[in-house]
């Protein structure tokens, strides 16, 4: 046998032995997957009953998912995944009555006072 075919054979052969849950654990097969829409704290902060659809829009952003089924619902939701495993996960879901903000929910709009409220202690530590 040719000296390239035996050595293509044993990197072969030393290959197949790799399972894949070893090869997962390589840097290079683990990709950033960012899914939905990053929402921005101030604005979800900044959500007031009885703003518009198009003020909604205009400070969210268009949503992810607008049901046909539920057409006064349109729900934010934002993944962060690596190598399948989901790292962080944001939802908001905000109800309109005849085209008017009614109520906004989700973990989102927590998140949001917690991103401004460290932001504040690190300006104020910054000073």
């Amino acid at each position: 046998m040719n000296k390239p075919l035996c050595l293509a054979l044993v990197a072969l052969i030393g290959l197949s032995a790799c399972s894949a849950e070893r090869v997962s654990l390589f840097p290079s097969y683990k990709l950033k997957v960012i899914q939905g829409n990053e929402l921005d704290p101030r604005a979800v902060v900044s959500l007031q009953a009885g703003m518009s659809r198009d003020q909604v829009q205009l400070l969210l952003g268009t949503p992810l998912l607008r049901d046909a089924f539920h057409a006064d619902r349109w729900d934010y939701t934002f993944n962060t995944s690596r190598n399948g495993i989901i790292k962080d996960r944001s939802n908001l879901t905000v109800y309109f009555e005849n085209d008017v903000l009614v109520r906004a929910e989700g973990d989102a709009i927590q998140k949001s006072i917690e991103t401004l409220q460290a932001e504040q202690k690190a300006a104020q530590t910054a000073q």
